[in-house]
């Protein structure tokens, strides 16, 4: 049965570790964190709270899940804009 791929050959995290992104958060000054986790989003959200305060823009680095470097820098704060404004 060589050649046929089945769902734990395709999706077998433990030997690839491809589906974790590992991202460095920076504002381009002081504050510098690096995260592990599944989800852009949730680890910079959680990260954007603990940035200086005054802090417009954080600079993002990572490498997505296709293999290409990804740096870029993103708007603070990230989330839903009715809720922010509270």
């Amino acid at each position: 049965m060589a050649g046929i791929a089945t769902f734990g050959n395709i999706f077998d995290t433990k030997r690839t570790g491809v589906r974790k992104l590992k991202i460095k958060i920076t504002d381009g000054k002081e504050f510098t964190e690096e995260k592990e986790g599944l989800s852009f989003k949730k680890i910079f959200k959680s990260v954007q709270s603990s940035a200086p305060k005054g802090t417009r823009e954080l600079r993002v680095e990572y490498k997505n899940r296709k293999g290409t470097l990804i740096d870029r820098w993103v708007r603070v704060p990230m989330g839903r804009s009715k809720k922010i404004g509270r």
